[in-house]
């Protein structure tokens, strides 16, 4: 385990943090689940453009272009980045990883006056990006108690007013905005019971009958907008009793949501996952039937706390410089704790793309800029740049578990392969041309899939 140091605050406190060691996680049979589960058997017939199969013994060429499982970020974050002028790099960097955005939708950043809602340039830039890109695209939130305006946290309105606000704004979003491919229901709900009792959410959370009616409650009003639209229920405390109490609840009256999703931001020792802890969580979650999403994922390249006690001392300091209009305290990012944020990277992605039940993971803070909590988590650091941690998941992402070949044709035109579930691009050269086509690899797919070549356009 890591040992701990001591770290003397400006105000005068004295903390202890882990040192930074990552004890590599033995993986067993990691490698042969992902084989099985992550990859298929795909038989192919290459046609010509004049509907002729291509010769026995042709030489093609294969390139996967997309996963069909979820590699996602989150651009919910990193609010200052657009403002950079190294912004372009920043978005393919991140194209260059995921195929899979999560995109903000909170409440109070996008509304400053009963009734009306202002979604931000910025984050319909990002958005309108990141669906350009053919990414598949989360809605983070349609409610969350942290990021309301003062009108529907009021501890005097009547709950049925709330009432009202609250379901017309669910509404409206699933209903102004179709490309979003999924969405997070109510975010962190079992967390309105730290909040006042007489804030006006809690209040509206407790009219219901606690997380799980009001899951209902939600899930209800939007299938009636998005009948085939995909449902989230997400929660940062894998252990909260009343987390499971939810989703108990929501399966016994069969509130149709469609994935659990799983937080694992690791700020202080205590909240580090081992190899057996995410395991153990994985196994006890897949019981529920349904698919699993890791969905805020936060490794540090900075000095860990050994336990939230130490935590909240530091998140007082933050909170103490900015009332005083100080400089927010920033923990910097070095190189031995980046090659700890690297090792347990691979080993959490790898552990969980071996799990049958996880179809998402999702990194949260994809840059060093501004950090949340003042503690560096991303995979680029404050310029852009990219850290041993985002060199590590392109090298699982985009070689380890990606399926690229070069082979010949049989008879008829067929051929077969094994590879990683996703999209695809075929090239050939016959005759001075270049013939090319595109196909998907997909779970069950074992039938022969014809696919017809195109002449592709020539260079210059």
């Amino acid at each position: 385990m890591p040992k701990s140091v001591l770290l003397p605050l400006v105000a005068g406190f004295c903390l202890s943090v882990a040192s930074a060691e990552h004890l590599r996680w033995a993986l067993d049979g990691a490698q042969d689940r992902i084989d099985v589960i992550r990859q298929g058997d795909c038989h192919l017939r290459l046609v010509r453009p004049d509907g002729q199969t291509v010769p026995k013994g042709s030489v093609y060429s294969l390139r996967q272009t997309r996963h069909e499982f979820n590699f996602g970020g989150s651009l919910a974050a990193d609010w200052e980045v657009p403002k950079r002028d190294w912004y372009p790099e920043f978005k393919n960097r991140f194209a260059n990883l995921f195929n899979y955005a999560t995109i903000d939708f909170y409440w109070a950043v996008h509304a400053n006056q009963h009734g009306k809602w202002n979604y931000r340039a910025d984050s319909r830039e990002k958005l309108d990006w990141a669906n350009k890109q053919g990414m598949r695209l989360r809605g983070h939130p349609l409610m969350w108690h942290e990021v309301v305006p003062e009108w529907i946290a009021s501890p005097e309105r009547p709950v049925k007013d709330l009432d009202q606000d609250i379901m017309a704004h669910v509404r409206m979003l699933v209903e102004d905005y179709p490309e979003i491919d999924e969405w997070d229901l109510y975010n962190e709900t079992p967390g309105i019971r730290l909040k006042a009792a007489d804030m006006g959410v809690r209040r509206w959370v407790e009219s219901h009958g606690g997380p799980g009616p009001v899951t209902e409650v939600i899930v209800d009003a939007v299938r009636e907008i998005q009948p085939d639209g995909r449902f989230i229920v997400n929660h940062f405390a894998e252990n909260d009793p009343e987390f499971h109490q939810q989703i108990e609840d929501c399966l016994s009256n069969e509130v149709p949501f469609d994935a659990i999703g799983i937080q694992a931001h690791m700020h202080h020792l205590g909240d580090v996952f081992t190899e057996k802890r995410l395991w153990g969580v994985l196994e006890r979650f897949s019981k529920y039937g349904k698919p699993l999403q890791l969905s805020e994922i936060s490794i540090l390249s900075c000095e860990i706390f050994p336990d939230w006690p130490n935590l909240s001392l530091w998140e007082k300091e933050i909170a103490a410089a900015k009332e005083t209009g100080k400089p927010t305290p920033c923990k910097p990012s070095t190189p031995k704790w980046e090659q700890y944020q690297a090792e347990l990277a691979h080993d959490f992605y790898t552990l969980a793309f071996s799990h049958p039940a996880v179809e998402s993971i999702i990194w949260w803070t994809i840059t060093d800029l501004e950090p949340w909590r003042g503690m560096p988590a991303g995979l680029l650091d404050a310029e852009g740049q990219a850290k041993p941690a985002y060199h590590a998941l392109d090298q699982l992402i985009n070689h380890q578990w990606n399926t690229q070949i070069e082979a010949t044709t049989a008879e008829d035109g067929r051929t077969q392969f094994r590879g990683f579930y996703g999209s695809y691009t075929v090239t050939l050269q016959q005759e001075g041309e270049t013939l090319t086509g595109e196909f998907d690899l997909r779970p069950g797919s074992l039938e022969v899939q014809n696919v017809v070549l195109r002449v592709a356009p020539r260079r210059g």
